[in-house]
């Protein structure tokens, strides 16, 4: 089959169930499923709308390209269907009435995406109404006028209300003036780089391609010859946001579940068929074909249909609670817009240039910064992605879906993240650095600012806390990457006593077991078919602990599958400032997950090491000030060290270095991680943390986890000295773990002092 009947072949399988409930006289599908917090209207127009955009797409096709038996047949009666609810759901006579658009009701988004599928599809579901019938579906159309409208990318929908209106000459005098209001205001909503920020929810995340880039794009599509000026600039704006967007899939074609409506699951392809459309974008044709199926795919060969056969909610497979409270069971049909590729003509280069690997997939891999949304997008050896937010606000408004939605230290494919229930006042604990109060509840990043941001690490400022109570705890969080493996460290300052947890990846389980480590300073966890999570413990005084789902006693929480167990490492009661260090990985190499060494740790510098190289040879190397003082030239034969900098307000983990930025790169990948020495100080010694203190009972009820041993002595309650020379230290490591051979321990000359490197540009 081609890949244009393989799309074709797509839509029609997802259409198939969806035909199968069309009753003769309705203007809804009885789609299984919850409800919406709207109203029945609203859920009744939902379940018409979306799949009529799915069938939009696949009618508006080549008919004479389609590789499928009955084609004419099955389009005749899908549309014909179509047709007749349409008529009779903007009747206000008929008992299949919608009711009309009202201030900030559901139906004006449902409204909008009707009015583009009644054009994409105009010669099937348009054109064949008599005059009477159009004229009672644009008096119907005509009820959004004067209406409120949430300060997002539900602007749109009344833009393309009244251009669809203006263009089948039912215009109101006034329309083009509210046109020109509501795309100006959407307008500035742009930050930078083809990112728009989506009004009150103060979000960065696959809304750009969601919403913004699709309407945007459609809207030139459709009517941009009217304002020629405008419509460049939204081409110019997707051509940088596709240039960015490229990066934010894994080599299975499959994206990080990011930010709300995640159940719209490959919703996200709509940019890339719509800039190729609009000649928007240099990035090869065979390279988006790649793309764009691998994410088709990877999705639909995956348990997301429910039990008549549509679409589920859920991302990987069915989890009701993905959804947010304004879904209902038709919601995800929002993922319709993917098939934009379908709007290419059969002949277009789309279809037949040969196929190009993506970024995740060639060699070296890729780290990409966007500072405009304040993300950092990498790949690791895996061929997976993760976006590292520094960026994307949590609005108030959005606390209700889950902070946890964006507030993460990774978005990674292949483990994604846990929910955590009530929303607002619980936050799950992997990937995160979180708060647990005395009365119980958890607290974990909401608002952020980027601080310091490049290739090598992203730092951000946030507070964690809440406005009820007044809880407040000031954070400075640098990350840092090689292969598989973060490194977060975290300058706390509680000002109530707190219990704080550094979370490693959930790992996600189709069945309720893994093979687990024993409690320790590196916990570990590996699933049946090897993928595996671990969390090495940096700061002293930390306690081993697991965040778990094993069986049915407890609500499912993770995206992508029933069970999960995420390695955590808690504090005991704090009230002063302190450091937090741990390293987290996930991966599907064993030996990849082994712990790091703690080859020296002066103060300004530390340095871990990797065992020697599976080839046998011992890595040497040297690290010394480069001429320009800015920062360090750092070279070796193959790099078993990754270095970091520290300093009282910021991180920077120097890897090593070359004249050709690329080639660092590459060297920087070649030597996997391997096994740890870990630090740790005894209770009477100063720590780079800080002074010990005594345990103190822990606050509120804890998780379900498996049994642990206590650590002897919590973290530091020590405000750390903002003097330049107060950087931490990491001391007295003990005896490494068994290993797979031994231990690099070749010297490295000490460096001169690091002098502070010019600070980054954040977003």
């Amino acid at each position: 089959m081609t890949p244009y009947g393989h799309w074709q072949l797509a839509a029609r399988r997802l259409l198939e169930p969806l035909a199968a409930l069309m009753q003769p006289g309705r203007a809804d599908l009885e789609i299984h499923g919850p409800a919406s917090d709207h109203d029945k209207q609203a859920d009744r127009l939902e379940s018409f709308v979306r799949p009529l955009l799915l069938a939009a797409f696949y009618l508006q096709s080549e008919t004479e390209s389609a590789e499928l038996d009955d084609d004419r047949a099955v389009r005749a009666r899908i549309a014909q269907w179509f047709r007749a609810g349409l008529v009779a759901g903007s009747n206000p006579a008929s008992p299949r009435y919608w009711g009309p658009d009202a201030s900030y009701h559901q139906h004006h988004v449902e409204m909008g995406l009707l009015a583009i599928a009644l054009q994409i599809a105009r010669r099937d579901l348009w054109a064949p109404l008599t005059r009477a019938e159009q004229d009672d579906v644009a008096r119907w159309f005509a009820t959004c006028r004067g209406g409120g409208i949430v300060n997002n990318n539900h602007l749109f929908m009344s833009v393309h209300i009244l251009e669809f209106l203006g263009a089948h000459g039912y215009a109101h005098r006034t329309d083009r003036a509210v046109v020109t209001a509501h795309l100006n205001q959407l307008e500035t909503m742009h930050r930078g780089g083809g990112w728009f920020e989506d009004g009150i929810n103060q979000a960065f995340d696959h809304y750009n391609a969601y919403a913004f880039h699709f309407y945007g794009l459609m809207w030139v599509h459709l009517h941009g010859a009217g304002d020629r000026d405008r419509a460049q600039r939204w081409r110019n704006w997707a051509r940088l946001f596709v240039r960015d967007y490229q990066y934010f899939f894994a080599a299975s074609g499959e994206h990080p579940a990011f930010g709300r409506s995640i159940c719209y699951r490959f919703n996200c392809l709509n940019v890339f068929g719509l800039a190729l459309a609009q000649d928007c974008t240099e990035l090869a044709p065979g390279l988006l074909r790649r793309l764009c199926t691998r994410n088709l795919d990877f999705f639909l060969t995956r348990p997301i249909y429910q039990d008549q056969g549509c679409l589920n909610l859920g991302f990987t497979d069915r989890f009701d609670r993905v959804a947010e409270v304004y879904s209902c069971a038709a919601s995800p049909y929002w993922a319709a817009k993917g098939f934009t590729p379908l709007l290419l003509p059969s002949t277009h280069a789309f279809w037949h240039e040969p196929e190009q690997p993506l970024p995740a997939e060639r060699p070296g891999g890729f780290v990409h910064v966007m500072r405009a949304p304040g993300l950092i997008t990498r790949s690791t050896p895996s061929g997976e992605v993760e976006i590292l937010n520094g960026g994307s606000m949590v609005g108030n408004t959005q606390l209700r879906y889950g902070a946890w939605k964006w507030s993460k230290l990774s978005y990674r494919t292949g483990v994604h993240f846990t929910f955590a229930f009530p929303e607002i006042t619980n936050f799950s604990f992997d990937s995160a650095l979180t708060q647990q109060l005395d009365d119980g509840r958890i607290f974990g990043r909401h608002s952020t600012v980027v601080v310091e941001m490049d290739e090598h690490h992203l730092g951000y400022s946030y507070n964690l806390g809440f406005k009820t109570g007044q809880v407040n705890t000031s954070v400075e969080t640098f990350v840092f990457w090689r292969a598989g493996w973060l490194l977060h460290l975290h300058h706390v300052e509680p000002r109530q006593p707190v219990v704080l947890r550094v979370g490693g990846f959930a790992l996600p389980l189709s069945e309720p077991h893994a093979l687990r480590s024993d409690p320790g300073r590196h916990l570990s966890a590996f699933s049946s078919d090897h993928r595996g999570t671990a969390l090495q413990m940096l700061s002293p005084g930390l306690q081993p602990d697991w965040d778990t789902r094993l069986d049915e006693t407890t609500e499912r929480r993770h995206v992508a599958a029933p069970y999960h167990v995420t390695p955590v490492a808690k504090t005991g009661r704090v009230s002063a400032p302190l450091v937090l260090a741990a390293l987290s990985w996930s991966g599907s190499d064993h030996h990849a997950a082994s712990p790091w060494t703690i080859a020296s740790s002066p103060a300004g510098a530390w340095r871990l090491s990797t065992p020697g190289s599976a080839s046998g040879r011992s890595p040497t190397g040297h690290c010394r000030r480069c001429p320009s003082a800015t920062r360090f030239r750092c070279r070796w034969d193959r790099p078993p060290l990754l270095i970091c900098r520290i300093a009282p307000s910021s991180i920077h983990w120097l890897r090593s270095c070359s004249p050709a930025p690329l080639r660092r790169r590459q060297l920087s990948r070649r030597s996997p991680p391997r096994k740890l020495r870990a630090p740790q100080s005894s209770p009477a010694t100063p720590t780079p943390f800080g002074p010990t203190a005594p345990t103190a009972k822990e606050p509120g009820p804890s998780r379900k986890s498996a049994p642990t041993t206590t650590a002897t002595t919590p973290p530091s309650t020590c405000r750390p000295s903002r003097s330049p020379t107060a950087i931490p230290r990491l001391r007295n490591a003990p005896p490494t773990w068994p290993t797979r051979g031994a231990p690099n321990r070749t010297s490295v000359a000490a460096s001169p002092p690091l002098p502070k490197p010019p600070p980054s540009a954040g977003s």
